[in-house]
C-alpha cells in the first residue's frame, strides 16, 4: 500500500470519538433588524460526522463540513481538509495549497500529517524535494510512533539522503517498524541481516524477517524469497517454491519478479516446462512498465521467433527503446541486427552498427571492445588497421573475466602484435597506457 493511502488508514483510525451531537457557536443575524435579535445560533458538524461523510464518500458534504473545523484549529480536520485538496475530492485539485494544511496539523504533532510531510518533501509534492526536510519530518513521526515513518527514517539513514550514512541506526529503525508489523520493514531489516549492514550477517534471521513480510505479500520479500529457494541461499534448494514466489510477486507487476519469472519459464524450472509464449507475456508485462531488459528480450524473441511470430521491424522497435537510453545489451543485439541485416527486411548498415559498438567499446564493455578488433582486423565498416585491432583486443583481453572470451582476446592480439612494427607496438602500449573508458549514462 502506497504511503499517502496507509497515512489516511492511520487517520481514519485516529481520535474519531468526539461526540455525535451538533456543537453550537453564535453568530451574528442578518434579520435581527425585524427580529429584534442581534445573535442566532449556528450548528457546527464534529469531526467524527465529516469523517463519516468521507468514508460515506460524500466528498461534497465532507470537504464543507472540514473547511469549518480546520480554521478552528482542528488538527484532524486540517489534516482532511488538506488531504482532499491534494487529490481534489470535493474540491478542485491544489497539492500547493493542501500543504499549508498538512503543516498545520503536523506542528500539533498528528501522526498521519507529520508522516505525510517527510513524504512530500521526500518526493518533492506540492513542494520542493528536500532530503533534509524529509529526514527532519520523518525523524518527528517515527518518535511519535509511525511505523511508516520508521520504515522511511530507517531507509533515508541507510542511503544516506538528507543525513549521513547510518547502517546501524537505519536496522534499529527497520526493527521497530518491523516489530510493529510493517512488512516493508520487515523486508528491509531482513536484506540488512542477509547483507551484514547494521547488523551480524544472520541468514536465519533474514529468512525469518522475509518470511514474516512474505506472508503480507510484500513484493521485495516474495522475490528475495524466490531468489533464496532457486538458488538455496538460506533455505533447501527448492526450484518449484521460487516459481510459487514469483507469481505471487509477478502478479503485483513487480518487475524483478517478471523478469525472475520468465527466465525460469525459458528454461523450464520448477514445475514449468519449458515455455518461451509464457516469458514473452511476462516479458511484455515489464517492458510496459519501461524495463530495458524485458524490452531487449522482446527484440530477441521478435527477431529470432522465439515465442513471438518473426517480426524483424518489432525486434528493431524493441532493441531501439532500449538502446536510446544506453542499455548496452540492447545497442550490442541492435549493432549486430544492423550488421548482418535481415534481407527486404532489414538491408545490413554497417555504419549503423560500428556507431553503435563503438560506443559501447568506449564505455569499456568488452565485447564491443573484441567487436570493434575484429571490424579493425577485417576492415569491416571501418578502414583495416592492424594497429587500431591490437588495441581493441588488447583492451577486451583486460576487460573480459576468466574464461574463454579473455583467451581468444589474448590470442588476438598476440597475432596483431606479430604483424606490427616495434614502433607500432610502442605506439599502442602508449596509448593503452593513457586509455580511460568514457561511460555512458544509463537512463534506464
Amino acid at each position: 500500500m502506497k504511503i499517502a493511502a496507509r497515512i489516511l488508514v492511520l487517520a481514519l483510525s485516529l481520535n474519531l470519538l468526539t461526540a455525535a451531537a451538533h456543537a453550537q457557536t453564535i453568530a451574528p443575524d442578518e434579520d435581527a433588524g425585524t427580529k429584534g435579535e442581534r445573535y442566532r445560533k449556528v450548528e457546527i458538524p464534529t469531526v467524527e460526522e465529516s469523517v463519516m461523510a468521507f468514508e460515506n464518500g460524500d466528498m461534497e458534504t465532507a470537504y464543507k463540513n472540514f473547511s469549518q473545523l480546520a480554521p478552528m484549529g482542528d488538527a484532524e480536520a486540517e489534516f482532511y481538509l488538506g488531504f482532499m485538496m491534494d487529490k481534489g475530492l470535493g474540491t478542485t485539485l491544489n497539492p500547493f495549497g493542501a500543504i499549508s494544511w498538512y503543516r498545520k496539523a503536523a506542528e500539533q504533532d498528528y501522526l498521519p500529517a507529520v508522516t505525510y510531510m517527510g513524504y512530500v518533501f521526500s518526493i518533492g509534492h506540492g513542494v520542493s524535494k528536500d532530503d533534509k526536510e524529509a529526514f527532519k519530518w520523518y525523524t518527528r513521526a517515527a518518535r511519535l510512533g509511525s511505523a511508516d515513518a520508521q520504515n522511511a527514517l530507517g531507509t533515508i539513514l541507510r542511503d544516506g539522503r538528507g543525513t549521513k550514512k547510518d547502517y546501524n541506526l537505519a536496522a534499529e529503525w527497520f526493527l521497530q517498524s518491523a516489530t510493529q508489523n510493517n512488512a516493508r520493514a520487515q523486508s528491509n531489516l531482513a536484506a540488512m541481516y542477509f547483507l551484514g549492514h547494521g547488523v551480524k550477517a544472520n541468514l536465519p534471521q533474514a529468512v525469518y524477517w522475509y518470511n514474516l513480510a512474505a506472508q503480507q505479500k510484500d513484493v521485495f520479500a516474495l522475490t528475495a524469497m524466490a531468489a533464496m529457494y532457486r538458488a538455496g541461499i538460506g533455505v533447501d534448494k527448492d526450484p518449484a517454491k521460487a516459481l510459487a514466489y514469483y507469481k505471487l510477486a509477478a502478479d503485483q507487476d513487480h518487475v524483478p519478479a517478471e523478469l525472475d519469472l520468465a527466465k525460469m519459464y525459458e528454461v523450464g524450472e520448477g514445475d514449468k516446462t519449458k515455455d518461451p509464449s509464457d516469458a514473452a507475456v511476462l516479458y511484455a508485462r515489464a517492458a510496459k512498465q519501461g524495463s530495458t531488459e524485458a524490452e531487449t528480450r522482446l527484440g530477441y524473441y521478435s527477431e529470432n521467433g522465439v515465442g513471438l511470430p518473426q517480426d524483424i521491424p518489432a525486434a528493431v522497435s524493441w532493441y531501439t527503446k532500449a538502446a536510446d537510453v544506453n542499455y548496452i545489451p540492447a545497442m550490442m543485439a541492435l549493432g549486430h541486427l544492423y550488421e548482418d541485416g535481415k534481407g527486404k527486411a532489414l538491408p545490413a548498415d554497417l555504419k549503423k552498427a560500428v556507431n553503435l559498438y563503438k560506443k559501447c567499446a568506449t564505455a569499456g564493455d568488452a565485447a564491443a571492445e573484441m567487436k570493434m578488433g575484429t571490424l579493425y582486423r577485417d576492415g569491416k565498416g571501418v578502414t583495416k588497421s592492424l594497429l587500431n585491432a591490437y588495441e581493441w583486443f588488447a583492451l577486451a583481453a583486460e576487460d573480459f573475466p576468466e574464461g574463454e572470451d579473455k583467451h581468444t582476446a589474448l590470442r588476438y592480439r598476440i597475432e596483431m602484435s606479430n604483424a606490427l612494427t616495434e614502433q607500432q607496438l610502442t605506439q599502442a602500449r602508449q596509448f593503452l597506457s593513457r586509455w580511460k573508458p568514457i561511460p555512458i549514462i544509463n537512463q534506464y
